[in-house]
């Protein structure tokens, strides 16, 4: 039987089953499994020894020849994001998740991130949560501007390391949300979607409940300040809809 086996380089050996990551070096080996290591051994079990610049699966489109699903798979590359020599493991990327929102303030935002957060589905940022943390007023609009565009990077950089994240801003434009939609893909990310079409009365509703609860991370929002956002807002378009991997419409309450 005719076969070929990756050996990936790293800072040290490591043995799996048959398969061995060598310092330095990619072994392609080709032939049937020989115990015998070194050169002359290689030589006589017909494996080839490649400079570690190769690709790792470059090897096993050099005129090999398939023979079986196990053979195949052992000659894909793995997508490393890290390695850990010590233990002699080494991690392999995942596809991290990025929640977003739609809706103004009252539409259900908060209590559905905290749902969602509770679930597993990532890690939560909002921005409200941070300024009554830190204890900065809510009616220092300036101040909510520059800690959520710094929030937003920190939210990239989990991204990038394969975090899932869920992003409590309300996105009432379109530039907006293609903004999140394009650094999202960017990084590799997934983009699940939860858009909130809750009437205005009843938007105007839980904001007064909200009020008189004088909670510290809400902001007191006014009858007239919820209209000037309503004048505002976006609805997302089909072609936004199309553009994530999950999208869920919420009309008057949070529930899916």
């Amino acid at each position: 039987m005719t076969w070929c086996r990756p050996w990936w380089s790293t800072q040290s050996a490591v043995r799996d089953g048959d398969s061995v990551l060598s310092r330095g070096h990619l072994w392609m080996e080709v032939g049937p499994p020989d115990s015998r290591r070194g050169r002359e051994g290689d030589r006589l079990a017909g494996r080839t020894h490649c400079p570690s610049v190769l690709p790792p699966w470059l090897g096993c489109f050099l005129g090999r020849r398939w023979t079986n699903n196990r053979d195949r798979d052992l000659c894909k590359a793995p997508t490393v994001s890290s390695s850990d020599s010590s233990a002699g493991t080494i991690k392999v990327a995942r596809t991290p998740t990025l929640t977003l929102f739609c809706g103004l303030p009252g539409a259900g935002k908060t209590t559905l991130a905290r749902r969602l957060e509770a679930d597993g589905a990532g890690l939560r940022i909002s921005t409200d949560d941070w300024q009554a943390a830190i204890g900065h007023p809510h009616a220092d609009a300036d101040f909510h501007a520059r800690l959520q565009v710094v929030l937003y990077r920190h939210t990239l950089d989990l991204l990038r390391h394969g975090t899932d994240v869920i992003l409590e801003d309300g996105l009432w434009r379109g530039e907006e949300r293609a903004q999140k939609f394009g650094d999202a893909r960017f990084r590799g990310a997934r983009i699940a979607f939860h858009v909130f079409d809750v009437p205005l009365d009843i938007l105007w509703s839980r904001l007064q409940r909200r009020n008189e609860s004088r909670a510290p991370d809400a902001y007191p929002m006014t009858y007239e300040e919820l209209r000037w956002a309503w004048s505002l807002f976006q609805p997302p378009s089909a072609a936004e809809l199309a553009a994530v991997d999950h999208y869920v419409i919420h009309r008057g309450t949070v529930d899916p």
